[in-house]
């Protein structure tokens, strides 16, 4: 288990709740399954790799005004990655 796995499931979380976004209309956009898409939203997997956060943030922000750069960069550090420098 990773020391991030937690993390990621939180933000994913609190990000789609805000945005008033579904796993289902992630997946529309990405391709990505959506059982997959539920799982890192509960935390049952984590760490997506870097192409899975770009294809998630890329929808959220496709589909959210509400989503900023600060969110999809709390997404990526959620996986001990980051888009900006600190």
């Amino acid at each position: 288990m990773s020391i991030y796995s937690g993390d990621f499931s939180r933000e994913f979380s609190r990000i789609l709740q805000e945005s008033n976004l579904t796993c289902y209309k992630i997946s529309q956009f990405t391709g990505l399954d959506e059982g997959y898409l539920s799982r890192l939203k509960s935390g049952e997997k984590h760490n997506p790799s870097p192409e899975t956060l770009m294809k998630i943030s890329l929808a959220l922000t496709h589909y959210s005004e509400r989503v900023t750069t600060y969110d999809i960069n709390q997404l990526f550090k959620a996986t001990g990655r980051s888009i900006i420098n600190d």
